[in-house]
């Protein structure tokens, strides 16, 4: 009801300021990278709540005249203990230290970490022929005879070519210019993807980095030897590329163990093996513009993944992949490489068992895929030695 009295001026209540968080565009770029947007959705709501909070006024410390109190209260504390007054002295120390908690944090620079000279090495078979000629399988034996007319080699070593399913490498050479006209005639005459590659090609791809975890983002982190079963310690950095060749499969790791006994003779006797166990671990990596992110069964932390499967990796995997394959990304089917018996890579351990993984054939398969589907010499020069800054010790 109207009093007759007079009425306040009427006030517009302006809107509310919506606050962004600083890296709003690297969350966008993340959110871009994986499809995931719950992270983004997660720093606004957090960065909003933290903007509406008036922070405290802090009180200013004179500095100069808190020093000049330190440096009385030393020099008491001096004189005190120079003529044998130890409560005095006592006193003014501690009256010192009451002026160093006035101060606040002094700040004082931590140790520096001690640098590591382990750096990630690409671990490759040792082939003699150091050429090699790559081929994507064509998956129909019925093209052998084709293989034998274009290229002129032997009806096995066609037929071993036309069965293969995967990108392969089919034929190895020391000369390179017999394998460049063969992979030339294969793209001519019977539209066949071919490249031809050497270990030094392959090595320029960089080292693959680990894709450990995805709940602040895709992160990955240097690893420095991908047949270490420590765990992978260094700097994290957000990926911010996406894939455009995904290359899936699994890596193979062989123990044996040392056989004791075996025959009355010593060469018969010491150096024996015999198979223990055997276990697969699915790989996947991620080749983008500027290197290889790799995803590995048991090291990465698949919880908070786009299209995450609780409880199941390779799951995960599947979803992942069908969805960059909707997006127009390709994914190649997955291989199992087992260990040719030129890795290199075996370790010995303190039972005197032996550990052999297929290590170095993974690098080399997938490595050979990018050369075939993305190019040589794809990745910039900087990227190879990207990891030799971020590692902070051997894995």
């Amino acid at each position: 009801m109207y009093c007759g009295g007079a009425l306040p001026e009427p006030t517009v209540q302006a809107p509310a300021e919506v606050v962004l968080p600083d890296d709003i565009d690297q969350l966008v770029r993340q959110a871009m990278t994986m499809g995931t947007t719950h992270k983004l959705q997660e720093a606004m709501v957090a960065h909003q709540s933290a903007a509406e909070t008036e922070p405290e006024a802090e009180v200013e410390v004179d500095r100069r005249a808190l020093l000049d109190r330190l440096v009385s209260e030393a020099e008491r504390a001096r004189d005190a203990h120079e003529s044998a007054r130890d409560e005095d002295r006592d006193a003014s120390l501690r009256q010192v230290r009451a002026l160093l908690a006035e101060w606040g944090p002094l700040g004082l620079p931590e140790a520096a970490p001690i640098a590591s000279t382990a750096k990630p090495e690409v671990l490759l078979p040792k082939y003699r022929r150091a050429h090699a000629l790559v081929l994507d399988g064509p998956d129909d034996v019925g093209r052998a005879q084709e293989i034998v007319d274009a290229i002129g080699v032997d009806g096995v070593t066609a037929r071993m070519i036309a069965i293969a399913k995967h990108p392969r490498i089919v034929l190895r050479s020391e000369r390179s210019v017999q394998l460049e006209h063969m992979a030339t005639v294969l793209r001519s005459k019977l539209s066949m993807t071919a490249v031809v590659v050497d270990a030094d090609a392959l090595r320029l791809f960089g080292p693959a980095v680990l894709l450990a975890d995805f709940s602040h983002g895709p992160e990955t982190v240097c690893v420095n030897d991908w047949t270490s079963e420590a765990p992978p310690s260094g700097v994290r950095e957000l990926m911010s590329e996406t894939p455009v060749l995904v290359v899936p499969g699994e890596v193979v790791l062989m123990r044996s163990r040392a056989v004791r006994g075996g025959g009355r003779l010593k060469h018969l006797r010491d150096g024996r093996m015999t198979p223990a166990s055997e276990r697969r671990l699915a790989v996947l990596d991620m080749h983008t513009p500027s290197g290889i992110v790799r995803m590995l069964e048991g090291t990465t932390d698949v919880s908070a993944a786009p299209g995450s499967v609780e409880g199941s990796f390779r799951s995960t995997l599947r979803n992942m992949m069908d969805t960059w394959e909707s997006e127009g990304v390709q994914v190649l089917d997955a291989r199992t490489v087992n260990p040719s018996g030129q890795g290199g890579a075996d370790r010995i351990g303190e039972d005197g068992g032996q550990l052999t993984t297929s290590w170095p054939e993974w690098e080399e398969h997938t490595r050979a895929c990018r050369a075939l589907f993305i190019g040589p010499g794809s990745v910039p020069p900087t990227r190879a030695a990207d990891c030799d800054s971020r590692s902070s010790g051997p894995q």
